[in-house]
């Protein structure tokens, strides 16, 4: 009778474990969306309204890196660089594998002043996700930003040639200031000029 209710206790943890999960991940997508979602109307109100929701969240959810990333990526919208460290380093430390926690990561070290340790974890992040375009753009101005304009170049070429609209204008950018470290000015300007007719936003310092 005591392995009978051993093996149900157990039963029960395993089943409320697997419905959180699920839980878990259905509010993790709708967070994102929210987030993913963003207009320029109201801006602050708006990350606060997320990032309160994300507290909820991580309350409920300790367990799912993905939250942690969630609200990495919203303290850098809000301008709070070593708080991203914090929550990239906590996600990358409970799911290694997982790319987006690295990407994170890197982008906020790059941020946070540690260009090498930055292009470190977003290579990591490319490796666990090669076919994915974000974490190629980020690195790539990592590898610009640490002066490795030849690496960056043979990124980014392909990725050019994938002619991914909804990135393109990004990558002409970068590409045009991997040319620039070069001292290729002439292809510099012309990639500048296209990424700006394409609708890429330089943005003034």
């Amino acid at each position: 009778m005591l392995s009978r209710n051993l093996f149900l206790i157990l039963f029960l943890m395993i089943s409320s474990t697997s419905v959180y999960a699920v839980d878990c991940k259905k509010l993790f997508d709708k967070i994102d969306k929210q987030h993913y979602e963003m207009t320029t109307l109201n801006r602050n109100k708006q990350l606060i309204a997320i990032e309160n929701a994300l507290f909820k969240a991580i309350d409920q959810c300790r367990g799912y890196a993905g939250m942690f990333v969630l609200m990495g990526e919203v303290q850098i919208d809000m301008g709070q660089i070593p708080l991203s460290v914090v929550y990239a380093r906590k996600a990358v430390g409970m799911d290694d594998k997982y790319w987006r926690a690295h990407k994170l990561l890197g982008s906020a070290l790059m941020l946070n002043n540690q260009p090498e340790s930055g292009l470190k974890s977003l290579r990591k992040a490319v490796e666990l996700d090669p076919d994915n375009t974000n974490a190629q753009l980020n690195m790539v101005s990592a590898l610009v930003q640490n002066k490795k304009y030849e690496e960056a170049l043979t990124v980014i070429n392909k990725v050019i040639a994938r002619n991914e609209q909804g990135t393109l204008a990004t990558a002409y950018y970068l590409r045009s200031r991997a040319y620039h470290g070069k001292g290729l000015i002439i292809e510099a300007d012309k990639d500048l000029k296209e990424a700006q007719r394409m609708g890429f936003v330089v943005q003034q310092r």
